[in-house]
């Protein structure tokens, strides 16, 4: 039962699963706003952005049944880089200096760019400044979460990542393009009063934490979906798991992966399981060690396909025994019958060429929508379908 152990806990749903179709179900029968409707009212609900915040309060009306609903507080985690202020935190977030908008952040950037060059004495035509801003801005995003809450990024350091002597004066020029954004960005950001995204997104996940550690809400807060894949993440689940009715929904964890996989995908951050993993380690937490979120009712087929892909997913140095690893996900029959029950429903169109794959998308889509109450997502690698 959820919210009963006087602590944080941590659940996790396996990919296949409605999630928030689950989540919503799974709180409606913990907290039984039908007898009791302040009881979900008082809920705070941290998930992914807007569009699964719109969706979770669908589903929870969806999954209680009644007419009407007194909802939770439903906030988006990515909201805390917009000017809308975490519950409980207000206050403390009233000293934060808005997020610079993306189009003022590259803008400046740019011109800083122009500037630099300028002061070189050379020319840089402006969609060349304009593409270098955008890398440039990328690095700041890429080092904000890779740093650690209260530690920021120490740039001082890039003075000693090279001293092969060969590198020595094409690094210098480098270190002094990126002056640009170790000492000339800061001091914009000062002028224009204003924050990176990340950085005010880390800012108020330490307010929220100082806010909850002084404070302890006595009521259910939850986060719900999030990767933890972000410093703010990090933080909000570590301060989350020390309330009392603190609860953690992880998407997709693979619970059964062995010690040798968990210290190899710790150094493999293209693979799906890894920020998940890097999570769990900064809560000092193992996958062994949470739970699958209770009432999950999965098909034979489903249950066999997430087997199967966390096997499919499995590290390459640990796929030496494949044959065998599959033998024993076979449960009372043999490897053939089991990946033909795991791929059951699933279906393989090879298309001609880019515009025959639109269309096959756009129709299958299209087929899938006009019977009510389906519903159907396209997932696709970075293609553009016109």
């Amino acid at each position: 039962m959820l919210f009963t152990s006087g602590h944080g806990e941590i659940y996790t749903m396996p990919p296949g699963a409605n999630f928030l179709r689950e989540l919503a179900r799974g709180l409606i029968e913990a907290l039984d706003p039908a007898n009791n409707p302040q009881r979900l009212a008082d809920t705070l609900i941290y998930v992914p952005n807007a569009r699964s915040r719109r969706a979770l309060a669908k589903a929870l009306l969806e999954e209680s049944g009644l007419s009407a609903l007194m909802m939770p507080d439903i906030r988006a985690l990515g909201g805390l880089e917009a000017d809308e202020p975490p519950a409980s935190a207000e206050t403390a977030l009233a000293d934060l200096p808005p997020a610079i908008s993306a189009a003022q952040r590259i803008g400046e950037l740019t011109t800083l760019v122009l500037a630099y060059y300028k002061a070189q004495g050379l020319s840089l035509p402006e969609v060349s400044a304009l593409a270098a801003a955008r890398e440039l801005a990328g690095l700041l995003d890429q080092a904000a979460l890779s740093s650690e809450p209260g530690s920021g990024v120490d740039w001082s350091k890039l003075n000693s990542l090279v001293s092969d002597t060969q590198l020595a004066q094409h690094w210098e020029q480098s270190l002094q393009f990126l002056n640009i954004i170790t000492k000339d960005w800061p001091a914009k950001l000062d002028d224009a009063k204003a924050m990176d995204p990340y950085a005010r997104r880390l800012g108020a996940a330490e307010a929220i934490a100082r806010s909850w550690a002084d404070a302890p809400p006595e009521t259910p807060v939850i986060i719900a979906g999030s990767t933890g894949a972000t410093p703010a993440s990090r933080l909000m689940m570590r301060s989350v798991l020390t309330l009392p009715r603190g609860l953690i929904v992880l998407p997709g964890l693979d619970r059964d992966l062995p010690d040798a996989a968990l210290q190899t995908l710790r150094d493999e951050p293209s693979h799906p399981q890894y920020a998940l993993i890097g999570a769990l380690s900064a809560l000092q937490r193992t996958p062994a060690s949470v739970s699958e979120w209770p009432g999950l009712h999965l098909s034979k087929s489903l249950t066999a396909r997430q087997r199967l892909m966390h096997e499919t997913l499995a590290p390459a140095d640990q796929t030496a025994d494949w044959m065998q690893r599959l033998k024993s996900l076979a449960v009372g029959g043999g490897s053939a019958a089991f990946v033909h029950k795991a791929l059951d429903g699933l279906q393989l169109i090879e298309p001609a060429d880019d515009t025959d794959e639109a269309g096959i998308a756009a129709l299958l889509m299209r087929q899938t929508l006009e019977h009510e109450q389906e519903t159907a997502a396209l997932v696709t690698p970075a293609r553009v379908f016109l």
